[in-house]
C-alpha cells in the first residue's frame, strides 16, 4: 500500500508487556521468516519479545523500545525459538491507542488521574431516595434531611455510574444540587462526570468555581489540570498540577508536568481551529487555515458516522494533533515504527502534509474509533477487538489473508486470542503486524457470525463493567475459547 500515514494502530496499558501464553511456544513473523523469544517469570507472567539472552546476573531482551534489562532472579526460563518458513508479511507503521487505567474502581478513558465519585452509603436504592425526599418535603428547612438525600443522590450516581448509566448519574447530581447548589462534594462530583464523557468546559467551570471557594482542595487542582490538559490548555494545566503537589503528598505528576512542559513548546507554535467536537491543532507551517478547517470537516463526518455506527452517547470533546514528524516522536516517546497515537488525544505525525488524502482520512476514521471505544467503555476492552473495530471502521479487511493465517495455524504459530487481551506496546513491527491481522479477522467473524448488534452489545455490557468474557458470553453464548476455536475452525474451511 502507498501509505505514508498508515491506518493502523495498537492500544496498550502498562509499561511492560506480560501475556498469559496458553499452549505451546509462539513463533512470530519477520520479514520473510517467523521467530520470537519467550521470557517467563518467576510470578507466572511471560514475555514475549524479538531475542532474549542472560548476562551474568542480568537477563537482557531487545524489543522495539531498545534493549532492556531484568534482575536474573526475576526469571524462570528463557525458550529460543526456532525460525520456521513464512509467508513474507510487508512491514508498516502503526499507530499506538494508550489506555491508561487509574484505579480498577472507577475507569478513565482521557488519563491517568483517578476520578472516583463519592459513595458513603452501599445500600442506596430509588426507595431509599424517595424516602428521603419526603423528609425534605415534610420538613423542609432540616438541614439534616437535606444532607442525607444529597448524600444518598451522590452515592447513587456512584453506583449509577459503574453501571455504565452516565445520564442517570448525571439526573442523580443535578437533582443533589437542587437541594444545595453550592455544595463542594456534588459539584465536583459532576466535574468528574463531565471529564469523563469529555464535557470538558462544563468540568472546567464547576472546578474554577469549586477553587475559588475552596482553593486549597488538592483533588481539584490536579482535576482541573487534566481538564486542561484534555483541552491542550497546557500551560494552565502545568501551573494546576505544581500547585497541587505543593498541596502535599499525592498521585505523583512530575512526570506529566516534564511531559506537557515539553509539549508547551512545540504547540505553541501549531496552529489551532476548533468546532463543536475537535480542538485540532496543525503545522502552520505547511498548512493554511482552509486546510485546518477541510480537516476539521473531515472529522466532523467522521464523528457523525461513528455515532451512527458504535453509540448514541460519543465523547464530546476530541482533541487532535497534527504533529511535524520528529516533534510527533520527541514528544509521544514512541517507537520509530508507529505512525499514530491516541492517548485521550489523538497526535499523528505528518510530513508536507498540503491535502486531506485517502490515507489522512482512514488513520483518523481509526484513530477515532479508538476515542470512542474508550469513551464508551471506559478503556474495558481487550487490545484485539478494539484494534479488529477500528481496523473494520476504516474498511479494511482480513480476508484475502484467510488462507495465510490458516498456513499459520496450522503450523502452530498462530496467537492465542487470550494473549492479545493487552498491551501491544514493545511488540516489533513484524510481531505486530500478525497481531493486528488477527485482530482484524477475528472482528470479521464476530461479524459475519454474530451481527453488528451482537458487537454493540457486547460493549455495551463493557461500558457496564462486565469483564469481556461475560460480555461475550451472555451476547454470543460462547466463552472466549469456544469462540477462538469456531473462529479457528473457520479459517481452515
Amino acid at each position: 500500500m502507498k501509505e505514508k500515514i498508515p491506518p493502523k494502530s495498537l492500544a496498550f496499558r502498562p509499561n511492560r508487556i506480560e501475556i498469559a501464553i496458553m499452549g505451546v511456544g509462539l513463533l512470530f513473523l519477520q520479514t520473510s521468516r517467523l521467530l520470537c523469544d519467550v521470557i517467563y517469570f518467576t510470578n507466572g507472567s511471560v514475555l514475549v519479545v524479538e531475542k532474549a539472552w542472560q548476562d551474568g546476573e542480568q537477563v537482557k531482551y531487545q524489543s522495539s523500545a531498545g534493549t532492556k534489562t531484568l534482575p536474573k532472579s526475576s526469571v524462570n526460563r528463557i525458550e529460543h525459538q526456532e525460525p520456521a518458513p513464512g509467508s513474507v508479511f510487508p512491514t508498516r507503521k502503526y499507530g499506538i491507542a494508550i489506555e491508561t487505567v487509574a484505579d480498577s474502581s472507577s475507569r478513565s478513558s482521557h488519563g491517568a488521574v483517578p476520578v472516583p465519585l463519592a459513595s458513603n452509603s452501599k445500600d442506596v436504592s430509588e426507595e431509599t431516595i424517595k424516602r428521603l425526599k419526603e423528609n425534605v418535603e415534610a420538613d423542609p428547612v432540616n438541614l439534616r434531611a437535606k444532607n442525607d438525600v444529597i448524600e444518598a443522590l451522590n452515592s447513587y450516581a456512584s453506583l449509577q455510574l459503574l453501571r455504565g448509566d452516565s445520564r442517570g448519574a448525571r439526573n442523580s447530581l443535578l437533582q443533589a444540587l437542587s437541594y444545595d447548589q453550592r455544595h463542594l462534594q456534588t459539584r465536583l462530583n459532576l466535574a468528574v462526570l463531565n471529564y469523563q464523557t469529555g464535557e470538558y468546559r462544563a468540568a472546567e467551570d464547576l472546578l474554577v468555581d469549586s477553587l475559588q471557594r475552596d482553593p486549597k482542595n488538592q483533588y481539584s487542582h490536579y482535576l482541573l489540570g487534566e481538564v486542561y490538559y484534555a483541552q491542550d490548555k497546557i500551560s494552565q494545566a502545568i501551573n494546576e498540577w505544581k500547585t497541587a503537589m505543593q498541596l502535599g503528598a499525592g498521585p505523583s505528576l512530575s512526570s506529566r508536568i516534564k511531559k506537557a512542559e515539553l509539549e508547551r513548546g512545540t504547540h505553541d507554535e501549531l496552529g489551532v481551529l476548533q468546532n463543536a467536537h475537535f480542538i485540532l491543532r496543525y503545522d502552520r507551517k505547511v498548512s493554511d487555515y482552509h486546510l485546518g478547517q477541510e480537516i476539521l470537516d473531515s472529522l466532523e463526518r467522521n464523528y457523525r458516522q461513528l455515532t451512527a455506527d458504535l453509540t448514541s452517547d460519543p465523547p464530546a470533546t476530541i482533541t487532535v494533533i497534527l504533529y511535524p514528524d520528529q516533534a510527533y516522536f520527541d514528544i509521544t516517546r514512541a517507537p520509530r515504527w508507529s505512525g499514530a497515537l491516541f492517548d485521550g488525544k489523538i497526535r499523528v505525525p505528518i510530513k508536507g502534509l498540503s491535502a486531506v488524502t485517502s490515507d489522512l482520512k482512514r488513520v483518523l476514521t481509526h484513530e477515532l474509533t479508538h476515542s470512542f471505544i474508550s469513551s464508551l467503555t471506559r478503556g474495558n476492552c481487550p487490545t484485539w477487538l478494539n484494534e479488529g473495530l477500528a481496523q473494520f471502521q476504516e474498511g479494511k479487511s482480513a480476508h484475502e489473508q484467510k488462507n495465510f493465517l490458516a498456513s499459520l495455524q496450522s503450523q502452530g504459530h498462530s496467537i492465542p486470542l487470550t494473549s492479545l487481551g493487552g498491551s501491544f506496546a514493545e511488540f516489533s513491527d513484524r510481531i505486530a503486524s500478525l497481531a493486528y491481522l488477527e485482530g482484524l479477522s477475528a472482528v470479521e467473524y464476530l461479524f459475519s457470525r454474530h451481527g453488528r448488534k451482537s458487537v454493540l452489545a457486547i460493549l455495551d455490557l463493557l461500558r457496564q463493567s462486565y469483564n469481556f468474557e461475560s460480555a461475550l458470553k451472555s451476547t454470543t453464548g460462547q466463552t472466549l475459547a469456544e469462540f477462538e476455536k469456531s473462529w479457528r475452525e473457520f479459517l481452515v474451511q
